[in-house]
């Protein structure tokens, strides 16, 4: 006897439209750069999302998704130790990153 085949086509694209959000949220986090700056929330949003989405990338096959989370989760870790500067060229690093997870959940 064999086993049914398992259609996880629906879960992944729930799992797209949740990443979706993310990906707005961090937007969104980027925008409030001074938050960013003095460690408030939208720093530790941008921590948290982008560590969800390392591991929630894995999990669903997206490696991409885990590199780029673990990147901007590493420059999160980094900010918060003082071992970088929240300066522009930060924020534009940042922002690219995000928009990079934004092209693979289009």
């Amino acid at each position: 006897m064999t086993e049914p085949v398992l259609d996880l086509s629906e879960i992944v694209g729930l799992y797209k439209e949740d990443a979706r959000q993310a990906v707005e949220q961090m937007r969104a986090a980027v925008q409030r750069w001074d938050e960013v700056v003095g460690g408030g929330p939208a720093r530790q949003l941008l921590r948290k999302i982008s560590h969800q989405l390392r591991g929630s990338g894995r999990t669903y096959g997206f490696r991409n998704v885990t590199r780029i989370g673990k990147a901007l989760e590493h420059l999160m870790i980094k900010l918060q130790s003082k071992h970088l500067t929240a300066d522009e060229r930060l924020r534009k690093i940042i922002s690219a990153h995000v928009e990079r997870l934004a092209t693979i959940f289009q």
